[in-house]
């Protein structure tokens, strides 16, 4: 008789075990989890998860961690995999005005840095506030209240567009939280590749997580769980492939690439969100992400110098990033080749975090600069602002790019109205579901109008489907509609 059971209150690791059992064995799973115990689990995971390489079997252990008072920058690391379901603190509901409402990086604190890097971040912090309230009472002359509505709903609606312009103020060292369940699997390749992080924050936080893997939980009153996966991640080291390949595209750029590469004028890039063009071979395409992800060049000018190069030497650089590669390592992000509709999306970081969320798609991400420049959002030039933020801005960016001299502590204050790119490869499905989700009015102006210049393009690239086109143009927003 066919038969549906629900299982709960057993560790991740020992259904993990169970499952793998299971499939090999003609016992019911109720058979099968009376028999097993902690000892048994761990014992199993090392003989077929570790000696034998299943590593599907961790698949079946997902485990849940809240990863507390850390940086965005931290949160754009966790949140950097595809398979991966969890939650951030939304940045509208916190109050920053606190002490530790920002990090500090450990390369800053003591030294006589510290005082000019408190001084930005206070700084920024206060022109958040600044803004905040400076664009509410804007709205609230602009729009009065409409009948019938309630004075706190009003109120709650123009500060929450209030913030949309005020949150170009914050910036990636803000504190924030991340709740995060992922399978065992994902979560090895997740602190493997934090280890391997530029940002010595990164690798303390993986090594805490591994750390939590294997102590005691946090459990409900009255309860003593074991650790939630004291094998699992036993054996987590960092992903020395990612940093050899960053040291090899780097020098490759530097000396191989530099007279093809900076005939382009490296100069404050605009906005936008670029259809790739095809590529010549799919070699030339793997070439051109592994480029991408190394430089701050928008993808238009890495693809019409890269599409120059000769298959043989596109596919010799391909050989020098494959043998630096371990019997274990995954291949890089920029091997997911093959996608026709490809997207190399320049915008604000605040809007770059938003879209981060669409993991059905492949994602390359460029380094955090000022070099770039900052979007400048239509309510600060409609209220007479514009001097005022652009100069303020500029200042911040110059006072961050004096800091760079401490490793990479600036990257902490740069704020999101500057720009960042991301290459996003996609099929036809999920850039309709991406435009469409993200162009309803109670969304993020910053990512609404990415997305209507994505659905344009698109329309041009796959023709005759106008009609069916459920985006929202960008012209139509209606302020109350939240």
């Amino acid at each position: 008789m066919a038969e549906v059971i629900a299982l709960a209150g057993w560790p991740p690791e020992v259904l993990a075990y169970a499952y793998a059992m299971y499939s090999r064995s003609s016992l019911s799973i109720r058979e099968s989890m009376v028999k097993i115990t902690n000892e048994k689990a761990s014992g199993f995971l090392d003989t077929f998860y570790f000696k034998y390489g299943h590593k599907s079997i961790a698949d079946n252990a997902h485990i849940p961690l809240a990863i507390e008072n850390v940086s965005e920058i931290v949160a754009f690391e966790l949140e950097d995999e595809q398979l991966w379901d969890g939650q951030e603190r939304s940045t509208r509901y916190q109050n920053f005005d606190r002490p530790d409402a920002y990090f500090i990086p450990e390369v800053v604190k003591g030294t006589p840095q510290e005082r000019k890097y408190c001084m930005i971040a206070g700084y920024l912090l206060g022109q958040y506030g600044r803004y905040g309230s400076i664009c509410f009472e804007a709205l609230a002359k602009k729009f009065p209240k409409p009948e019938g509505m309630k004075d706190v709903d009003y109120e709650r609606t123009l500060k929450a567009r209030a913030f949309d312009v005020a949150r170009y103020w914050l910036f990636n060292g803000i504190i924030t939280s991340v709740g995060q369940i992922t399978s065992a699997r994902t979560l090895e390749e997740q602190i493997c590749r934090m280890m391997a992080s530029e940002y010595l924050e990164v690798v303390h936080i993986a090594n805490d997580m591994k750390k939590s893997c294997q102590e005691k939980p946090f459990c409900p009153e009255g309860k003593d769980e074991p650790p939630v996966a004291p094998t699992l991640v036993k054996y987590t080291t960092p992903n020395g492939y990612i940093v050899r390949v960053k040291e090899l595209m780097g020098r490759i750029l530097k000396e191989e690439l530099r007279n093809i590469m900076y005939p382009v004028a490296y100069q404050t890039q605009t906005r936008h969100a670029n259809l790739a063009q095809p590529f010549r071979s799919i070699s030339h395409e793997i070439v051109a992400g592994l480029v991408y992800e190394a430089s701050n060049l928008g993808l238009r000018d890495i693809q019409r110098l890269i599409n120059s190069m000769s298959l043989r030497n596109v596919t010799n650089i391909i050989s020098r990033v494959l043998e630096l590669r371990d019997k274990h390592d995954a291949l890089p992000r920029a091997f997911a080749a093959g996608y026709n509709i490809q997207f190399d999306i320049c915008m604000d970081i605040g809007g770059r975090r938003d879209l981060h969320r669409h993991r059905n798609c492949i994602q390359l991400h460029q380094k955090f600069s000022v070099n770039r420049g900052f979007d400048v959002p239509d309510l600060v030039k409609e209220i007479g602002m514009q001097d005022d933020y652009e100069v303020n801005m500029r200042t911040v960016a110059r006072m961050i790019t004096e800091l760079k001299g401490m490793y990479n502590s600036g990257d902490y204050l740069i704020p999101f109205a500057f720009r960042a790119g991301t290459l996003y490869k996609m099929d036809y499905r999920q850039a309709e579901y991406t435009t469409v989700l993200r162009s309803t009015p109670q969304g993020h102006f910053s990512y609404r109008q990415i997305v209507c210049e994505m659905d344009k393009q698109l329309k041009n690239l796959v023709p005759g489907l106008d009609k069916f086109s459920r985006v929202t143009s960008f012209e139509e927003e209606d302020l109350f509609k939240r």
